[in-house]
């Protein structure tokens, strides 16, 4: 499957503003927190899938492949903030945030797979309260855990 037939098959359209809308309104109404990631970005996704987490999961169980793959996808994200950052604190430590984040993120993911959370009964119309309160959640824990390091 090539780059753009996955966005294709993750977003359900084949306009890029479909494609884009979908992308950020798609995840808001999976049906578990795993699935919001399924739907999140999908072209990033796509290599994070087919290069990261699958090449582990030939070698390690799901739960570490997961962890993994959200920990390399967040040193990614954490390349574009942590660098400017130590440019600006004069190359003191700056804590990775968003790879402690979506450590958090993981972990929340395989509890609410391990309880069999789901949300395939509750109203479409809700499930974006879940999905967001969840992010919000996790960073603020995340920002909590920066803040204890100091």
């Amino acid at each position: 499957m090539t780059v753009e037939e996955y966005i294709q098959y993750r977003t359900g359209a084949n306009k890029i503003s479909s494609i884009v809308g979908n992308m950020f309104v798609k995840p808001f109404l999976a049906s578990s927190f795993r699935s919001f990631w399924k739907y999140w970005n999908p072209g990033f996704g796509y290599y994070l899938l087919y290069f990261i987490y699958k090449p582990m999961r030939s070698l390690f169980p799901h739960w570490i492949s997961l962890i993994v793959t959200f920990l390399i996808c967040g040193l990614l994200h954490d390349l574009i903030y942590v660098i400017p950052m130590l440019m600006i604190n004069g190359g003191g430590f700056t804590f990775p945030l968003i790879t402690v984040w979506f450590l958090v993120i993981s972990i929340g993911v395989l509890i609410t797979e391990l309880f069999q959370i789901d949300f395939r009964k509750t109203n479409k119309n809700i499930r974006p309260i879940f999905h967001f309160s969840y992010l919000v959640g996790t960073f603020c824990l995340t920002r909590y855990i920066d803040l204890m390091i100091g």
